[in-house]
């Protein structure tokens, strides 16, 4: 493919049509749905018919804050209410296969936030309870539908830099885990909840890896005794290599935060910049670099970032994929298969070693 400084770049998120035939039920009230899901969904006009949560303060004070149509004061109240089509659960895992199988249950369809479950077993159940039903479901791995995500997807599939030969994914920032105190009581949280986005995002661009080394390491300001610090090697088909490297306890200040991505091919090399995890990265835009072998080098500012602008992509993909019976990109079984590699990057790192994948 010709590549100039005009070339175009597809990465936003196209609402379907008609999208304001779905109404949306929300369960669960916490910080991500206060500062993500219904920001989103509201500056894209989703209509949203109702939320639950265990505090009924915290319903009450979503439902006035955002203009939900009303609030349920228990699961089965909830249910009941015919008013909506789609269910957002957006509550730690541990309840998702519960929860899962009642919306199943109650026809309705769903989206349901990542992980999928906090165990293999789980997952797997959530897995088979679905195949029974006529029913779609997504799950929210919003970072593969963030602008530097997509737009690096786009440029692989134009096949810009030709075969890819190595990447490597990377964060080094500092973490605040007492935001999440419930983390403490979950087996590797940092991997099941925050690197888990990453390796979704690895095998969205390259596909499932054939082998992969992983070391898990604690942080000196991250969660008691549990590792914080991700390192990964993977191995793939046709000779790729690539790398993830997640760090949580950066003494640097705020603004030489890193996050982002460096894939090489044979053509030259793709750059970018995940600003939302960048210092104050909420105030910028996700950005790419492209430099040829040719000497053509082209840096675009993409439009948005990872938080919370990609949220509106599962959204999107689920009402499209009820409308045209399709499943949805990150459907159910897609992220199944990002749960079982989250299991072998822990295998690896307890049995010190490489592993097939």
């Amino acid at each position: 493919m010709i590549l100039n400084k005009d070339f175009k770049i597809s990465y936003k998120n196209l609402k379907p049509n008609n999208y304001n035939k779905y109404k949306i039920g929300i369960i669960g009230a916490g910080n991500i749905v206060e500062t993500s899901h219904l920001p989103i969904y509201k500056r894209e006009n989703l209509h949203i018919s109702n939320i639950f949560d265990l505090s009924l303060e915290k319903s009450k004070k979503l439902k006035n804050k955002f203009k939900i149509d009303k609030y349920s004061r228990s699961i089965i109240e909830f249910f009941e209410d015919n008013n909506f089509d789609i269910v957002d659960i957006a509550v730690p895992a541990e309840f998702n296969e519960e929860l899962f199988s009642l919306a199943l249950k109650n026809h309705k369809h769903i989206l349901i936030q990542k992980p999928l479950s906090n165990s293999i077993e789980s997952a797997n159940q959530i897995v088979k309870e679905y195949k029974k039903f006529k029913i779609k479901a997504n799950v929210n791995h919003q970072m593969r539908y963030s602008p530097a995500i997509k737009a690096a997807k786009h440029i692989l599939n134009k096949n810009y830099l030709g075969k890819i030969l190595k990447f490597n994914f990377y964060t080094h920032r500092k973490t605040d885990w007492s935001i999440w105190p419930w983390l403490e009581k979950i087996d590797y949280p940092e991997l099941r909840y925050n690197s888990i986005h990453y390796l979704d995002s690895i095998r969205f661009l390259f596909g499932d890896p054939t082998k992969l080394k992983a070391s898990l390491l604690d942080a000196k300001n991250g969660i008691k005794n549990k590792p914080t610090n991700i390192y990964v090697n993977f191995e793939f088909m046709n000779d790729l290599l690539g790398s993830l490297h997640i760090t949580h306890d950066s003494d640097l200040s705020s603004d030489k935060w890193k996050a982002g991505y460096e894939i090489i091919g044979e053509n030259g090399k793709l750059e970018g910049v995940i600003s939302s995890m960048v210092g104050n990265g909420f105030n910028f835009h996700d950005s790419i670099n492209i430099s040829l072998n040719n000497d053509i080098a082209i840096k675009k500012k993409l439009e948005g970032r990872w938080f919370s602008e990609s949220f509106a992509g599962p959204i999107f993909s689920l009402m499209n994929s009820i409308k045209n019976n399709h499943e949805p990109e990150t459907n159910i079984y897609d992220a199944f298969c990002t749960i079982k590699l989250v299991e072998f990057v822990i295998k690896s790192h307890e049995l010190n070693k490489w592993i097939k994948v």
